[in-house]
């Protein structure tokens, strides 16, 4: 009977020092750690998402196309490569380079309005620089240790190896 008292005044005593410990390291959020995405990775997912969205954009360009199909197709461009992008962390190119848009700090995808603020900035920047603006920031990631573009940095997301 006596054992059996403390037996259960350990286990009594040892859950309570577990649920201690838990409460206090609880204190800090466990973030995922990610391995960026390598430079060759991003290269296809970046040649496959433009093999998906620059025929029709050059099409209705400059081929005898309706001059109407010129927004749906710029929208579609818009929703994939922004909004969609953002609230998936993927584009086709990613998911067959095996990569995601992640926010720094959290790994999740970083939502649509950030989705929407890569595209927006990295092209605003483009067109008064003529597209030196692109290379550099296509280019960038060779050198940066975080392996990020100058465009990620501005908007706090990082692409890394998917784990899907």
């Amino acid at each position: 009977n006596i054992s059996v008292r403390y037996s259960a005044l350990d286990s009594l005593n040892a859950g309570r020092s577990a649920l201690s410990y838990s409460e206090d390291s609880s204190n800090e959020a466990l973030i995922p750690a990610r391995t960026p995405a390598g430079y060759d990775k991003r290269v296809l997912g970046a040649i496959i998402d433009r093999v998906i969205l620059y025929p029709p954009l050059i099409a209705v360009l400059v081929a005898p196309v309706p001059s109407g199909l010129l927004v749906p197709v710029l929208f579609f461009g818009v929703w994939l490569f922004g909004y969609r992008q953002g609230v998936t962390g993927t584009t086709p190119g990613k998911v067959a380079a095996g990569t995601r848009l992640t926010e720094i700090g959290t790994g999740e995808a970083p939502g649509g309005a950030v989705g929407m603020l890569r595209l927006l900035v990295s092209n605003l920047i483009n067109f008064p620089t003529f597209g030196v603006y692109m290379i550099i920031d296509h280019l960038w990631p060779l050198w940066d240790k975080d392996n990020q573009r100058l465009t990620d940095k501005m908007c706090k997301t990082q692409v890394v190896v998917s784990t899907h």
